[in-house]
């Protein structure tokens, strides 16, 4: 088992060291413990792959790689992976455990969910590099830190102290805040990417220039959708699952495979979105400046607290809510209803009082139905005591105010004898209408 350390919970960087352990095999020799924060096993198992197998070039001291840690991530947000700065070295004039020349030694820095931009990934990258080389001569032929690591390694309790040294002459480095972009470039789903692109520089490129083209490219892919593994100067094979960007030499390109983009290094556009749009036909979601919040749907439906809080009116050029949730609109249809269904009430009321003459109703209430030719009483007069009897012209029964002339009309068509003699004190009244729709 590696010694492994517990960082602390606002640490900005995990530290991993793998290489020749000695009396054991090539394995890790020194790394956090496994979860721990937001790092996690995923991140670490990505990482054992791109440790295991970086290489230098036989004309370069040290191999580079910018490696993704979050490529199979379902729940990962751009902006919010994953990425390790790696350097791979052999170390001159040692031996391995099983007594090979120059075992390979590498060393990785790890940010999870941190705010990494171009000027900053370059900084980082510059910086741990001079510390490799400068502070800790990690390759210096028989004397540098690995032959003194080599000494002491197959005794524990020696090595570890070595190793919590070599770890503290790294702190210091340029430190990201918390991850706060989002989404900025995105590919379309029919859009097929190549395995690999390939960017060529000259033999003589000092490291700075691939290191700062590097950086804009780990950048745009950090904030994008695109599925990528690595980029790297190395000589190990790519890896499966995502674009690899490879850096090689005039000198040693050679035969590509087939579809596979070349592209030199001078030719890499500065302008971040016309880099993804060459480079991997991604577009802008929003501009770059624009402030990050709350978007979408979540944006539109926010509450009234948050609403309040909200920093002032959204921009003119504010994105859309996506096409499935709709606009929101002001909540007045519920009370135009309501009063919709009290009118239709209130109608259905007075058309009821009109059925039933007789009914008792209220001062100043609306008049009930009348037959044809009929004249509207004064609001307020007495009800008269005996219902007219129908003329000639009118004798026959309207189907309409059949049911609300009453049953007095129905026996004047058949006999007027009889309804002379009625008693005008006791008229007679229609049945009450007892449940049902009134009839008009």
């Amino acid at each position: 088992m590696a010694p492994t350390y517990k960082a602390p919970p606002d640490v900005a960087w995990y530290h991993f060291l793998h290489g020749n352990v000695p009396g054991h095999q090539i394995d890790f020799i020194h790394h956090p413990e496994v979860p721990q924060g937001p790092l996690s096993r995923q991140h670490f198992g990505h990482l054992s792959r791109l440790l295991k197998y970086i290489e230098p070039r036989t004309t370069s001291d040290c191999a580079f790689a910018i490696g993704n840690l979050s490529r199979d991530d379902t729940q990962h947000e751009p902006g919010r992976g994953g990425v390790a700065l790696i350097f791979g070295l052999r170390i001159r004039g040692a031996r391995d455990h099983a007594g090979r020349q120059d075992p390979p030694f590498s060393h990785a820095i790890v940010a999870i969910e941190r705010d990494l931009d171009a000027a900053f990934v370059q900084r980082a990258a510059l910086e741990f590099r001079a510390r490799l080389f400068e502070r800790t001569a990690v390759t210096a032929e028989g004397s540098g830190w690995y032959h003194t690591y080599a000494r002491r390694g197959e005794d524990p309790a020696a090595a570890l102290p070595l190793l919590q040294a070599y770890q503290a002459s790294f702190e210091g480095l340029p430190a990201a805040g918390p991850g706060t972009r989002s989404l900025r470039w995105a590919v379309a789903e029919e859009v097929k990417l190549p395995g690999r692109i390939v960017i060529v520089h000259d033999d003589e490129a000092p490291f700075e220039q691939i290191a700062g083209c590097a950086a804009r490219i780990a950048a745009v892919l950090y904030r994008s959708n695109i599925k990528w593994t690595a980029l790297s100067n190395g000589r190990e094979s790519d890896l499966p699952n995502g674009v690899t960007i490879r850096f090689l030499p005039a000198s040693e390109v050679g035969p590509q495979p087939s579809g596979t983009p070349v592209l030199p290094l001078e030719r890499v556009p500065l302008d971040e979105d016309e880099l993804a749009r060459e480079l991997f036909g991604a577009t802008p979601v929003r501009g770059d400046d624009e402030p990050e919040r709350g978007r979408g749907w979540r944006d539109q439906y926010r509450g009234p607290a948050e609403a309040l809080c909200a920093e002032g009116p959204a921009p003119a050029d504010e994105a859309a809510p996506c096409a499935e949730m709709p606009l929101p609109v002001a909540k007045r249809w519920p009370w135009a209803g309501l009063g919709a269904v009290v009118a239709m009430g209130c109608f259905g009321l007075v058309l009821l009082r009109g059925t039933n003459p007789d009914a008792e109703s209220v001062a100043e209430s609306p008049a009930p139905l009348l037959t044809p030719g009929a004249e509207v009483a004064p609001l307020g007069a007495a009800r008269p005591a005996e219902t007219p009897l129908a003329s000639p012209s009118s004798a026959a029964p309207n189907p309409q105010h059949k049911a609300g002339a009453g049953l007095a009309e129905q026996e004047s068509a058949s006999s007027n004898k009889q309804a002379k003699a009625r008693s005008p004190k006791a008229p007679r009244k229609p049945p009450p209408v007892v449940g049902g729709p009134p009839r008009f």
